[in-house]
């Protein structure tokens, strides 16, 4: 399976994850607090059922780049999937505050961010912690479709990031993901300073403006 092939792949576990998420919340009916609370008990159960086997793809994709690479130590992935519950919890209550007021905002496009970001996230978590884990790998690059010019300015140049500290940035409705780097395979350049500071989980204002102009300027 190739990178853009198991990005295909994970794609379809995400958007059945989000169509079972958006069945359940329309099956449920009553009061906001009672449809709240039927999506509180549910859809954390169904990401984590969605996020093994999106993390389950990741372990064995990193475990083919390995023998593609062909490197030649013993190391068996992990899937890696964190616990995010109170964090779920609080994004599936975010999601349904239309239903407690007039904003015009949908439940349903809520919910469905929701649900593709976690269920995506084990996919990315799993393989830049087995990436720092393996003595032999030396990074890994972003993998895109090409998407919204944040997501290209991140993979630009086919990218290393080499950095253990360094962060998968992902946005809502994101697709990408993260392709290991081995010692025997290391043909790209590393990340810019700028590609590894737009992928910090916080900027300044200042430093958003800057990008925002970079962005708008080169892509």
């Amino acid at each position: 399976m190739s990178a853009r092939e198991s990005r295909a792949a994970l794609q379809l576990v995400t958007a059945e994850a989000v169509a079972y998420a958006t069945e359940l919340a329309n099956r449920v009916s009553g009061s906001p607090e009672v449809r709240r609370a039927a999506l509180l008990d549910g859809v954390p159960e169904l990401i984590a059922y969605y996020s093994e086997g999106s993390a389950a793809l990741a372990a064995d994709f990193y475990e083919e780049e390995r023998e593609l690479a062909e490197v030649r130590s013993r190391f068996a992935a992990e899937a890696v999937v964190l616990d995010r519950t109170v964090k779920i919890r609080r994004a599936i209550a975010w999601s349904t505050a239309p239903w407690f007021d007039d904003s015009g905002d949908s439940a349903d496009g809520r919910l469905a961010e929701v649900v593709q970001l976690e269920t995506a996230r084990p996919y990315r978590d799993t393989i830049t912690t087995n990436r720092r884990q393996d003595p032999d790998a030396v990074g890994w690059r972003r993998v895109t479709a090409g998407g919204c010019k944040f997501c290209r300015m991140l993979a630009d140049r086919g990218a290393v990031y080499k950095a253990d500290t360094a962060r998968f940035a992902a946005h809502t409705n994101c697709h990408c993901v993260a392709q290991p780097v081995f010692t025997t395979n290391d043909t790209g350049v590393e990340a810019s300073v700028v590609q590894y500071r737009a992928s910090r989980r916080s900027r300044s204002p200042e430093q958003r403006a800057a990008l925002r102009e970079y962005l708008d300027s080169f892509y």
